[in-house]
């Protein structure tokens, strides 16, 4: 996350997939913080365009995937 963001934005980053688990980034207000999902439900949040990207590679970050940026209006 390295422009500048408002403080009441949210975005996850997933950082790997392991054990039926997907281990996550959640940004928020100027903080990381790190939350797991089941991996069938990160599977259906592809599915449902939450996440942006198809998951199968990093990126160069080590994200396999992220969500949009998420600002209330």
């Amino acid at each position: 996350m390295g422009a500048y963001m408002p403080d009441n934005y949210v975005q996850i980053d997933v950082k790997n997939i392991k054990d039926g688990f997907a281990r996550c980034n959640m940004y928020t207000g100027g903080r990381c913080v790190q939350i797991v999902m089941q991996e069938a439900d990160y599977k259906e949040l592809i599915r449902d365009g939450f996440f942006i990207r198809d998951g199968k590679s990093k990126d160069s970050a080590d994200v396999i995937n992220t969500t949009k940026t998420y600002i209330p209006e």
